[in-house]
């Protein structure tokens, strides 16, 4: 006896109805949801301790801690742990008719500069501490996210500062990334031969070297630059860095430097300030992006 088709096939269309019921379920379920982010900060570098910045870039999102109140305050305060931010966007969000997914995020906190010999500014020193994990992907329901900052353990620097042109054109036809509204792009910045320290602040920790940590550019004035570490006021024995933009968190463009042998998303910060100082600006490129990035998707199982 041959078997029935028609149970079969009713099988597999309420099969099909499920599946297809369970893909709207979850893609609804992921609408306009939030996660957290429980912030550790440990002593402050410097006397007396000042509430501290520290911002989060998502995909088309921006959380910073200067909109936020901690405490009654805004920003973070140092010695203290288990300060959260709450209603941290996470999930499906729509802007100008695309819809995108919020759940990877990088978080940039900025050097802490301390005064020397009676606050002169030549002798102004950085402090640049390390932010653990400076990126994290949200799963789950409520999700939450632990970070640690630790501003104690790497040597003190002086700052080297490169402008970047937003206005830039490769021929007068094309649109600049000013011109196109480009403004906040994230940025990761590594070198290879920052040195640790050990709690004495004299000595090296295991002969330690190599920090990375996360920036940003805003096409502002004052805001529209980078900066090389060095161990000396004059912009001399400058660390060996590298500055990449976190293209996968871009929605709308897609951003390049431009250098003399073509665009990159990556370039040797050393190489570019020991060849033009600060008299020359990076020149940044712009094309407008049609598809999403990695980091504007739902995350992957």
């Amino acid at each position: 006896m041959k078997p029935s088709i028609k149970p079969m096939v009713l099988f597999c269309a309420s099969l099909l109805l499920l599946s297809t019921e369970c893909s709207n379920q979850d893609e609804s379920w992921y609408e306009s949801r939030f996660g957290y982010v429980n912030f550790n900060l440990g002593e402050s570098p410097v006397k007396p301790p000042q509430r501290h910045e520290l911002s989060l870039y998502g995909c088309n999102t921006e959380v910073t801690t200067r909109e936020r109140v901690w405490n009654g305050e805004k920003n973070l305060e140092w010695g203290v742990d288990n300060q959260v931010f709450t209603d941290v966007p996470y999930g499906y969000r729509e802007e100008e008719g695309r819809r995108y997914f919020v759940s990877k995020y990088y978080m940039a906190s900025p050097p802490v500069m301390e005064m020397m010999n009676g606050g002169e500014s030549s002798n102004e020193q950085a402090i640049i501490g390390l932010v653990i994990p400076d990126r994290f992907t949200f799963f789950g329901e409520k999700p939450v996210q632990i970070v640690n900052l630790n501003y104690n353990i790497l040597r003190k620097v002086y700052l080297n500062y490169v402008n970047v042109d937003y206005y830039y054109k490769v021929d007068k036809d094309q649109m600049s990334c000013g011109d196109m509204g480009v403004d906040l792009i994230p940025l990761n910045i590594q070198c290879k031969d920052f040195e640790w320290l050990n709690k004495s602040e004299t000595e090296p920790i295991f002969d330690a070297r190599g920090a990375s940590g996360i920036g940003r550019l805003r096409n502002e004035k004052g805001q529209n630059q980078v900066f090389l570490p060095s161990y000396q006021p004059n912009g001399e024995e400058c660390l060996d860095c590298t500055i990449t933009i976190l293209d996968d968190i871009l929605l709308k463009h897609e951003v390049f430097f431009v250098m003399d042998d073509g665009y990159s998303k990556t370039i040797s910060l050393t190489d570019f300030y020991q060849k033009n100082g600060q008299n020359k600006s990076i020149p940044l490129a712009c094309a407008p992006r049609f598809e999403l990035p990695e980091g504007c998707k739902p995350p992957k199982d």
